[in-house]
């Protein structure tokens, strides 16, 4: 599958896409909103895949969306505008949300606007001692739309969320780490390895139980103790009939390393 604005890269069951417009840092501009829902769409149907990774060409993550590009006729209805935002919206942020393996954002600089709300859609931050975040849109007399709204009061808690949204102001990568952005700040030259090592551990996981285990964590956070332990009941009997656990059982009485499939 080829892209102009994106580029995925397919390896070892591990996804690596990136966004690819470094000159503008990595905007998102009308035709990377189209690849991003085919791509995400793509890796969500790729039964190969077990982790993916989200970064930026160059020196920044993501600045947003592309401002400068005109993006509504003059005549156009506010109903109109909502129905297409929507549409963009769920197609990418939401799609990127809802992937069944575990996401990483390896963030090697700035996210903000929408960029910043791509990377809380992640299950993991990994950031460079260079990366910093600001939620930005109401610089522009604009408010969030993109997710973050919702995203970023499960990551920092709601007060810091209110400070960081009614602002506009950034947060540098050691602050976002101490809020809980951030998993880990890497130097810059370590960023790709450090990343890649998480992911490789991932990847060699058991793929049924490592999804069934993000499915468990997702609900969790919208339902109560109750309703999260009927819902482990039921993932962990679906794990028990799997060969993975019969690989595990035996590479372990063989003393070797177990090769999951997922089945």
């Amino acid at each position: 599958m080829d892209f102009e604005t994106i580029i995925l890269k397919k390896e070892k069951h591990i996804a690596t896409l990136t966004l690819n417009r470094p000159e503008i840092r990595n905007s998102i501009n009308l035709k990377m909103e189209t690849e991003l829902m085919k791509v995400f769409q793509d890796i969500g149907e790729d039964p190969d895949v077990r982790v993916m990774i989200l970064t930026g060409a160059g020196k920044g993550f993501c600045a947003g969306a592309d401002v400068r590009e005109p993006r509504y006729a003059p005549d156009i209805t506010i109903q109109e505008i909502s129905r297409i935002l929507r549409q963009i919206y769920k197609g990418t942020t939401l799609r990127l949300y809802n992937l069944e393996i575990p996401t990483i954002a390896m963030l090697n600089g700035v996210a903000t606007g929408w960029g910043f709300d791509l990377a809380l859609a992640c299950d993991i931050r990994i950031g460079s001692e260079s990366a910093r975040f600001g939620s930005a849109f109401v610089k522009l007399g604009l408010t969030p739309a993109t997710g973050g709204v919702w995203l970023m009061p499960r990551v920092t808690g709601f007060a810091k969320a209110c400070e960081l949204i009614f602002s506009g102001d950034f947060i540098e990568a050691k602050e976002a780490e101490r809020v809980g952005i951030l998993n880990k700040v890497t130097p810059a030259e370590e960023l790709v390895k450090e990343t890649m090592a998480l992911a490789t551990k991932i990847a060699a996981s058991p793929p049924l139980a490592v999804k069934l285990a993000k499915l468990q964590l997702r609900q969790g956070l919208q339902t109560n103790l109750e309703s999260a332990f009927e819902l482990g009941a039921n993932c962990q009997s679906i794990c028990m009939t799997s060969g993975d656990v019969r690989e595990a059982i035996t590479a372990m009485l063989e003393k070797r390393e177990p090769v999951f499939k997922g089945k």
